[in-house]
């Protein structure tokens, strides 16, 4: 073969090389390419898809033209039956799931009452659940005890954040209940002790100038009044301690 031949074959040959070599490249680009996407929607579906979520928003429906006033029969129990403050200082939470579990469950109670009794035993075995899962009886925020009636109950839980008056009445005049953070003190009732602590308030009706609570925390707290004032200062007030803001939680079964 003649020299001016073989350089010919030998520039062939390392141009082959050189575009073998890049298609290698870009399929390898390629492919990784194909990958990453993948696993970016594999991960996205883990996020939004396979996680528990609380909702933030409005499955209740505002009706075309609110009534003035409204009011749920919610039976009423106290946050300590028999007044036993010792064991159910922290049984606020506990109280107003079980109020709101008799709603639920269309249990009627004469005068509309639990009895002590009743509540008593409900509210230690929600205090001993919550050791076992919680490790303690914590202060619960409005997604964590939406959390808490989805474990225990099985009840669907609904939070809204940055509610106004609106969304409360829209929300009993839908037929639910609403439970809302509070601190004692900013609620202006003097029934309550000399400390504010944290509480939580089962709102059942409204009307202009406020709303009507199963108030579990105080001893006459069956169709407790407050005002509209006076309920968004309670709520605030506990903002600081919570970190949440004005938050409200519904259930449904």
């Amino acid at each position: 073969m003649k020299l001016e031949t073989k350089k010919k074959v030998i520039r062939t040959l390392k141009w082959a090389a050189v575009y073998l070599s890049l298609l290698l490249v870009v399929s390898a680009f390629y492919q990784g390419y194909r990958y990453w996407q993948e696993s970016k929607v594999t991960i996205a579906s883990l996020e939004t898809e396979s996680l528990p979520q609380i909702s933030d928003s409005t499955e209740v429906k505002a009706a075309t033209t609110l009534p003035d006033s409204y009011n749920l029969s919610v039976p009423y129990a106290p946050q300590a039956p028999f007044s036993n403050w010792a064991v159910h200082e922290e049984s606020c939470e506990e109280a107003a799931t079980y109020m709101y579990r008799a709603y639920l469950e269309g249990i009627s109670y004469p005068n509309n009452r639990i009895p002590d009794a009743e509540a008593d035993t409900a509210y230690r075995a929600m205090k001993s659940w919550e050791i076992t899962n919680y490790g303690s009886e914590p202060d619960l925020t409005m997604t964590a005890l939406g959390n808490f009636a989805k474990s225990y109950y099985g009840y669907t839980p609904t939070v809204k954040h940055n509610i106004t008056q609106d969304d409360i009445e829209e929300a009993i005049a839908s037929g639910h209940p609403v439970v809302v953070p509070v601190m004692t003190h900013s609620l202006q009732n003097n029934m309550y002790g000399p400390v504010s602590v944290y509480h939580v308030l089962l709102i059942k009706g409204y009307d202009a100038t406020g709303v009507i609570t199963n108030d579990a925390g105080v001893g006459n707290g069956v169709d407790h009044h407050y005002d509209w004032a006076v309920l968004w200062q309670a709520i605030d007030a506990q903002t600081a301690k919570m970190n949440q803001g004005r938050d409200m939680l519904y259930l449904t079964k």
